[in-house]
């Protein structure tokens, strides 16, 4: 057996996580596919009903941002001269873990993986046949939520088998996070101009080296589709967004809501945050970056302090909006397709205990709108049903946190209807599909009713993502495998040519005037009707709340 595998620095291989050994292959190149950097070697999945795809896991698409690339702009990897053997996941960025969902939801890991600031790496799923075939197809390039400080690609609910199985050529990809990834400091911006967006930067930079290289794994450079699911939406959105984004994107496909506001921070606060999160280390505010550049990482993690480094600023550069909803209302997004939509239980809602309570509490937040749809009247709720009907608004359409609001999406969907004339086809989905699981063994604190379509279920369906007994909280139903089948099939064929449709499914209708959409739960229901006056209210006070412009203002 040959030597093991190096390449041309200790920290640029595609690294061993469970043991396993690099070595040259040259007595076996299956599933090796050349880059512009060098040849990398895949591996055929392991799962049962998917081995004929075929995975690269922790392939280089920068070089890695440590020593004095940290806080820097990602630069070309260096080339390397022999096969690169990609079968291991790679490390995940560095970050705080008690926010990552407990590790009993991962299928390919026991428990995490460890950290590196060493992160940035790729993950592509394809099949043996698309490897070798002149047929090019669609591209999904994925983004994880954990907004911009935790998560990685390895969760059980991001497996990209399916996509890959549906001749989607899937791509998930790590960025820099947190205080790596978005720290910015007066030192730091006299040194390059601006700083901060660091991870956002790591991000463009994989959406070039996708670009370059996807061909080679059977992908169509010329249609991408941008994906990311919570965190991520922002991630694609802001991409899109930024004026270094020269990679065409005309899909994206937002889980957990359209970031309608997403408001950035100015540069200015953005350096006073991360000069406060200095002194919060114990660090003196005027340190040099050559001395923090030399610090340990580890010794730079301190997330429970309220300035940790966590959000993107306009720095003119990468970010040239205050908020997406400027780039919105600039025309941004004007040639794109989005596909959208949340769940029924992780939206912002009024905690009402009884029915006084509930009317009392809508009656501040709507203002003159109660009474001109006579909401006492409209709905009519009890003791009982107060708070899991006020929990069902706040998702459908009287949430405050409009990422996670259902008519935010509708009425993006038919805002865009209008100002590009059906050009920017938008669909948009509420998922309220209750996802089997004892809480108490996957180690969380959800309490019966946060179980309802909690905040990133979606994934395990639109990843069709399902094994038995795997994790064993969950006894997987035989609805839930046909909705994952479905939903899969909606989102491939989306990421292929724009529309959800297809054979075998229901009419998935347009956000448009109508502001229609379907809902994935117990069945699968099609919206597409006028507005009842409930709808009809939401969609005013959603309008208001958010400042969506009117026609006349358009």
């Amino acid at each position: 057996m040959k030597k093991r595998l190096t390449v041309l620095a200790a920290l640029l291989t595609c690294s061993t996580l469970m043991g396993s050994v690099h070595v040259y292959a040259e007595e076996n190149e299956k599933n090796v596919v050349e880059t512009a950097y060098g040849k990398v070697q895949g591996i055929n999945s392991t799962d049962e009903g998917y081995e004929d795809v075929v995975q690269f896991k922790g392939v280089p698409y920068a070089a890695p941002p440590v020593g004095d690339l940290r806080w820097k702009a990602p630069v070309d990897h260096e080339k390397w001269d022999d096969i690169l053997v990609c079968d291991t996941n790679r490390e995940m960025p560095m970050q705080e873990l008690g926010f990552v969902e407990p590790s009993g939801t991962d299928f390919h890991n026991n428990t995490a993986p460890e950290m590196s600031e060493d992160c940035l790496y790729l993950n592509i799923s394809t099949t043996e046949e698309n490897l070798t075939s002149d047929e090019k197809k669609p591209v999904y390039v994925w983004f994880h939520g954990g907004g911009l400080t935790v998560g990685h690609t390895y969760s059980a609910e991001g497996n990209l088998d399916a996509f890959a199985e549906n001749d989607v050529i899937a791509v998930s990809v790590e960025q820099r996070l947190g205080v790596f990834g978005y720290l910015s400091l007066p030192q730091l911006s006299e040194e390059q101009g601006q700083s901060g967006n660091y991870g956002l930067m790591d991000q463009i930079k994989a959406l070039e080296w996708i670009k370059e290289n996807i061909a080679n794994f059977g992908g169509d450079p010329e249609n991408i589709t941008v994906g990311g699911q919570s965190g991520g939406t922002m991630k694609a959105m802001s991409m899109i967004a930024s004026p270094q984004m020269d990679v065409d994107v005309d899909k994206l496909i937002l889980e957990s809501g359209l970031k309608y506001v997403g408001a950035f921070q100015s540069q200015e606060d953005a350096e006073k945050n991360g000069t406060a999160y200095l002194e919060d280390l114990g660090l003196s505010a005027d340190i040099s970056m050559e001395e923090l550049r030399a610090m340990d990482g580890e010794e730079l993690l301190k997330s429970a302090s309220e300035h940790y480094p966590g959000s993107m600023n306009q720095d003119d550069l990468y970010i040239a909006y205050p908020s997406i909803q400027e780039a919105i209302n600039e025309g941004v997004f004007d040639d794109v397709s989005i596909l959208s939509g949340t769940n029924m239980g992780e939206a912002k809602y009024l905690a009402t205990a009884t029915a006084d309570d509930f009317y009392a509490e809508y009656k501040e937040q709507l203002g003159d709108l109660y009474d001109k749809y006579d909401f006492e009247n409209l709905l009519k709720i009890t003791d009982k049903t107060a708070m899991v009907t006020s929990r069902q608004l706040g998702t459908l359409g009287f949430g405050t946190q409009d990422s996670r609001n259902l008519m935010v999406n509708r009425l993006y969907g038919k805002l865009m209807a209008e100002r590009t004339d059906g050009k920017a086809k938008n669909y948009t989905y509420l998922f309220s599909q209750i996802t089997p699981e004892s809480i108490t063994e996957i180690g969380t604190d959800r309490s019966a009713a946060e179980q309802w379509a909690w905040h990133s279920s979606e994934q395990f369906y639109t990843f069709n993502s399902m094994r038995d007994g795997v994790p064993a909280s969950r006894n997987w139903r035989d609805w839930d495998y046909e909705l994952a089948e479905k939903m899969n099939q909606y989102w491939v064929n989306f990421i292929t040519n724009g529309d959800p449709n297809g054979e075998g499914l229901a009419q998935w209708p347009e956000a448009d005037e109508n502001m229609g959409y379907i809902d994935f739960g117990a069945g699968i229901t099609v919206h597409s009707e006028p507005l009842a006056p409930l709808e009809e209210l939401m969609g005013e006070f959603t309008q208001q709340y958010f400042q969506f412009p009117t026609q006349e203002q358009e």
